[in-house]
């Protein structure tokens, strides 16, 4: 009897403490719905070489920010552009992940990205035709492009850096309800390319099967083998190794193949790598700091 009772309490304080986190869920109005009228005239052309010569210099965070702020002037004019919408959505995840300050500043960044991308798709007019139907992203996202592979990795990317950074435990619990949900812009990207800017649906996989436990599909096997592919699509892309290092040598606890793989990320010249500089800089910076703290990843 006493036991009946202490776990029928218990399943009452789980379902109380999921409706009391509930509220801290991610939640969003679909970013077509956030378009702004334009504000100003001018040549977005000029704006966003503008932008691409700033990322070529940016190596601080004051840098980036300036250069956002050239594609946000792109969006006064044409907030329909793509180019610019997707470079945000990039770039703002990057400012949410690598240099937000506190949980508030993380969650404002990611989810502008996510807005971003998510106005991004919609410039597909196939799938802008099915979401004005009502139908969800998720499903919608079939009809898009390899044109649109930048708005679909970082909306993706935001989710799911929103999920790790900006939720409890419990809420975390919550929204792996939804996970098919996800991963089916996970699933439309390898559809379309998953080669795509040096294997980043590969990469993408690769840390899904890392981070989830095994029992929501978790598999250190499959998460070696589509780390293996991405350095395949693109050897010189740094986010690879490093993205190899802190999901899967910390989860197999390989402290040396950890040490090697954040190495050779710093060894690499930024302006050389494939990857954008400024993301380069950024990542080589994160991976002295994991080799200077490399005792905090692994047991002794």
């Amino acid at each position: 009897m006493y036991r009946t009772l202490s776990i029928s309490r218990w399943f009452h304080y789980i379902i109380i403490l999921s409706l009391f986190f509930l509220s801290s869920c991610i939640r969003w109005e679909d970013g077509w719905k956030q378009f702004k009228e334009p504000t100003r005239t001018g040549d977005v052309t000029e704006l966003l070489e503008k932008a691409q010569n700033q990322i070529n210099e940016a190596d601080t965070e004051d840098k980036i920010r300036e250069f956002i702020k050239t594609y946000e002037s792109v969006l006064e004019i044409d907030p329909y552009n793509y180019e610019a919408l997707w470079s945000l959505g990039r770039w703002y995840s990057v400012i949410a992940s690598a240099y937000a300050d506190d949980k508030e500043e993380k969650k404002k960044y990611y989810l502008a990205s996510i807005r971003c991308c998510e106005q991004g798709m919609y410039t597909n007019p196939q799938f802008r035709d099915l979401v004005d139907r009502g139908e969800k992203l998720w499903d919608a996202c079939r009809v898009l492009s390899n044109r649109e592979m930048g708005a679909m990795y970082y909306w993706y990317a935001s989710r799911g850096g929103y999920w790790l950074e900006c939720m409890n435990p419990i809420s975390r619990m919550i929204q792996l309800i939804h996970a098919g949900r996800v991963k089916k812009v996970l699933t439309r990207m390898m559809e379309t390319d998953p080669t795509w800017a040096g294997g980043h649906p590969y990469c993408a996989w690769a840390v899904r099967y890392a981070i989830l436990p095994k029992l929501m599909g978790g598999d250190l096997k499959k998460a070696e083998e589509f780390f293996d592919n991405a350095i395949e699509a693109g050897p010189n892309w740094l986010y690879i190794k490093l993205g190899r290092a802190k999901y899967l040598h910390t989860k197999k606890q390989d402290k040396e193949a950890f040490k090697r793989d954040l190495e050779w990320v710093i060894a690499q010249d930024p302006h050389e790598a494939d990857s954008p500089y400024p993301a380069n800089v950024w990542m080589q910076a994160e991976a002295r700091e994991m080799l200077a703290s490399i005792d905090d990843y692994f047991e002794p």
